[in-house]
């Protein structure tokens, strides 16, 4: 059976990685973040890898679809943003509301609730999740929100994430990802259609 993909999910059972290939580092690689029990990490979800510590950052990111709010925003489902979330719109460095909640009823996208709005988000912008911003305070200048991490490599195999097992992800750093399968990413992460941090990681169309 095909893959099916309106924009709005990721769907079917097409394989993200061109003929399934990935070269794969060496070893696993602890999560830095904590999950719900059950999500699953699919392959091909981007991460910044720490090599001292053996340690992976997933890179979590929503691409914003028409037809939400600037407090409630209606996103590509299969986002890994989770409630207590600091995010920001990229390139917006300015304002990081945090994840109130996340509605997943809907079978065409999920709804963000944020903490606070976001002005001027609109389609096709990307929430990224972030170090929160800090205000001027008297001569003490403000601190701008940078995304908390930032992609050189990607998830090899699906991996279930479960607080009894192994919270640990084997991390890909060569291969062909297919944008029609993958989770959207933002444009800002690529020179052409190699990935900025890693230029042996490319993102073709199918």
């Amino acid at each position: 059976m095909g893959v099916e993909f309106n924009g709005n999910g990721i769907g079917g059972d097409f394989p993200v990685f061109w003929r399934g290939e990935c070269k794969v580092l060496p070893g696993d690689y602890k999560l830095k973040q904590t999950f719900a029990e059950g999500d699953l990490l699919r392959k091909g979800t981007p991460l910044q890898i720490d090599f001292e510590n053996m340690e992976a950052g997933v890179v979590k990111v929503a691409k914003v679809l028409p037809g939400g709010t600037t407090t409630k925003p209606r996103v590509v489902k299969g986002s890994l943003l989770k409630s207590g979330d600091v995010v920001m719109k990229l390139g917006k460095n300015d304002l990081s509301p945090s994840v109130s909640s996340i509605d997943t009823s809907n079978s065409d996208y999920d709804v963000i609730t944020l903490s606070a709005a976001i002005t001027g988000l609109a389609e096709g912008d990307f929430l990224q999740e972030c170090s929160a911003y800090v205000p001027a305070a008297g001569e003490v200048a403000a601190v701008p929100s940078v995304p908390l991490y930032v992609p050189d490599a990607v998830i090899e195999t699906n991996k279930e994430y479960s607080l009894n097992g192994f919270q640990t992800v084997s991390a890909g750093y060569d291969v062909l990802i297919l944008k029609s399968v993958a989770y959207p990413i933002p444009s800002e992460w690529l020179e052409g259609f190699s990935l900025k941090n890693n230029h042996s990681i490319k993102y073709v169309k199918q």
